[in-house]
């Protein structure tokens, strides 16, 4: 663990001073705060009436070695990135400061490629976590994983479903501080696809989700993941239908983060333009019904995971943008092209 938590003065967010450069959408971020500290560790007698659940795309964390199973040659050391140890290791540290930081309960990742790679995160995080690795069929190794601290989550079932793509959705039922409680995770395709392929995906997805909602074991389900797209367009609102009042799916799930939405924040940035990409929905019974409630939701921002937070920004690097690890070919040696969501669900 060689990172070194440096907090913000004054317990700021630190994104008082993010310029916004002139864009259909403004570019805006958003704090996550919650009563003047974000995810501060409540009094004991608190502890387990509430969970923090998070949404991490941790761009491309592949370990060194090439795997016979993926074609991952370029992540290695004599690769076309030059993924070696040290790069390796600052990617480590750079992840587990975000999520040691925000405090997560459980956090669902997108982009690991391997057990070997989540084992050295959860080696290199500061608090004690657990975590579930699931492969996908993806031909790079792309897969999804799951963090997630032992006092507040206990998995009990564990599968891959097929989604349609290469990429299998992850989903892990167990006990949410005492709650039954589903958790699906997704790593949709990109915009880059063929539009038909990212419909069916949608598709896909509501699918799952309707089919676990309808068993009597998943009562509560939290759907989170890259979605590659926001919720207004075409491929989700063939899948879910039309939002009303935050809600979708007949009412079944809710857009926790449709506020976010609606106020042109984002978790990744493309042209200029902030884009809800990583979403969080959530069934009935956790934002309304008896149990387990909806308490806020937000993105998770430090002035660490912006570009030119140190003052310094290369000419070809735009001002508060996400700091990723790899700019084409060009290492930046930052953190991820994507920013943490969450929920904070109480009793």
């Amino acid at each position: 663990m060689r990172y070194e938590k440096k907090p913000l003065p004054g317990g700021s967010s630190g994104n008082s001073s993010m310029p916004r450069p002139a864009t259909a959408r403004p570019l805006r971020l958003l704090s996550l705060v919650l009563l003047g500290t974000l995810l501060a560790l409540p009094p004991a007698a608190a502890q387990h009436r509430q969970v923090s659940v998070a949404f991490y795309n941790v761009e491309n964390l592949f370990d060194t070695i090439a795997s016979p199973l993926h074609a991952d040659g370029d992540f290695t050391p004599s690769g076309r990135y030059g993924w070696d140890t040290e790069r390796y290791r600052t990617k480590l540290d750079r992840i587990a400061r975000t999520i040691d930081d925000a405090g997560f309960d459980v956090v669902a990742l997108a982009e690991v490629e391997s057990e070997r790679a989540v084992r050295d995160l959860a080696e290199t995080l500061h608090d004690d976590y657990s975590f579930i690795y699931r492969s996908t069929s993806d031909r790079r190794g792309i897969s999804l994983a799951l963090l997630y601290k032992g006092d507040k989550f206990f998995p009990g079932e564990i599968s891959r479903i097929a989604s349609g793509t290469s990429r299998e959705f992850l989903y892990v039922q167990g006990e949410l501080i005492g709650y039954p409680t589903g958790l699906l995770v997704c790593h949709l395709p990109s915009k880059f696809n063929d539009r038909k392929y990212r419909i069916r995906a949608a598709a896909r997805l509501a699918e799952v989700a309707d089919s676990l909602l309808v068993r009597a074991e998943c009562s509560r389900l939290l759907v989170l993941g890259d979605f590659n797209g926001e919720l207004d367009e075409e491929p989700f609102r063939r899948a879910f239908g039309p939002e009303r009042d935050g809600h979708l799916a007949g009412g079944r799930l809710r857009n926790a983060l449709r506020e976010h939405a609606r106020n042109g924040f984002g978790s990744y940035c493309w042209e200029g333009e902030w884009l809800l990409y990583d979403n969080l929905l959530v069934s009935a019974p956790p934002a309304e019904g008896d149990g387990l409630h909806l308490r806020q939701a937000g993105i998770f921002v430090r002035d660490y995971l912006l570009t030119g937070h140190d003052g310094e920004v290369s000419h070809r690097t735009r001002r508060g943008y996400p700091f990723r690890t790899f700019s084409g070919n060009r290492y930046l040696g930052g953190y991820s092209d994507h920013l943490p969501v969450y929920v904070i669900l109480s009793r």
